[in-house]
């Protein structure tokens, strides 16, 4: 499965619990932006995961003409606070993520009752809908660290370092989890082919919870590997990670689900599937 993270943010005025205001979507490296939204690809043209926060969010929704005659996808509990909750209260469609027309535009747009103005962060993920089970062989988990002065309120690439060096091979990512002091989203940056930065919620305190299916292997009584492959990468050439911070955090760390698809070492082009 093919997928990759975006973010909705600005500051909204204190619209009431429940009347809905736009966000606009955060200029992205690969997804074009139209109007205040962004403009579905058509290689990842399904909506597969939302999450939000903000200090006093109620309501999240999702709009785009394929959506229609039935009513705008309306998703909560949300997180209300500077981070989010744990556990995290997202929607996790990843098992049936709902279809849009490639181009169209989707837009998010939220509902908060602060009484005066505030900003929110909205994370999507569009993927291509097609769920391929795990690979065979053996899944283990590695932790490496950074050390990047991120910029606030955008994603931002930080290298990593390994804590042990990982066998010579061929990997697959089933599974991430990433921490820095007010990270609130995080997406891994391939070295190679494809192009798309698959990514989940980042966490601010060691204690707590992902959300389920973001774990590559039982962690919540969920089958192994919930999203599927998120990437394949050689030993030699790891994914960076994509941080987003609300304020510039100089230290990152991150957890990769891993397991051994092959000891093969020689890259000859294409994705590595």
């Amino acid at each position: 499965m093919a997928f990759h993270t975006v973010v909705f943010t600005s500051s909204t005025s204190g619209s009431g619990a429940t009347t809905f205001v736009q966000l606009n979507f955060k200029a992205d490296v690969i997804v074009p932006t139209l109007n205040n939204g962004l403009q579905v690809p058509k290689q990842l043209y399904r909506l597969g995961f939302v999450g939000g926060v903000g200090t006093s969010l109620t309501n999240i929704r999702a709009q785009t003409p394929a959506f229609l005659p039935f009513p705008w996808p309306t998703f909560a509990p949300v997180n209300r606070g500077s981070g989010f909750e744990s556990p995290p209260r997202v929607w996790d469609g990843f098992k049936y993520p709902l279809p849009m027309n490639p181009t169209d535009e989707l837009d998010i747009y939220i509902a908060q009752n602060s009484g005066g103005s505030e900003t929110e962060y909205v994370f999507v993920t569009l993927t291509d809908g097609t769920m391929q089970p795990p690979p065979m062989g053996r899944f283990f988990t590695v932790h490496a660290t950074g050390s990047t002065t991120v910029t606030a309120g955008a994603f931002t690439t930080c290298q990593l370092t390994f804590d042990q060096a990982i066998p010579a091979g061929l990997y697959s990512v089933i599974g991430a989890r990433a921490y820095s002091a007010t990270g609130q989203a995080f997406r891994l940056a391939p070295a190679m082919e494809p192009l798309w930065r698959p990514g989940g919620i980042a966490v601010k305190a060691y204690d707590q919870m992902d959300p389920a299916g973001q774990r590559g292997y039982i962690y919540d009584g969920q089958v192994i590997a919930p999203w599927g492959t998120w990437m394949t990468f050689y030993q030699n050439v790891p994914p960076q990670l994509d941080m987003f911070c609300t304020s510039a955090d100089s230290a990152q760390e991150c957890w990769l689900d891993l397991i051994q698809l092959n000891t093969t070492t020689v890259y000859t082009g294409g994705a590595p599937l």
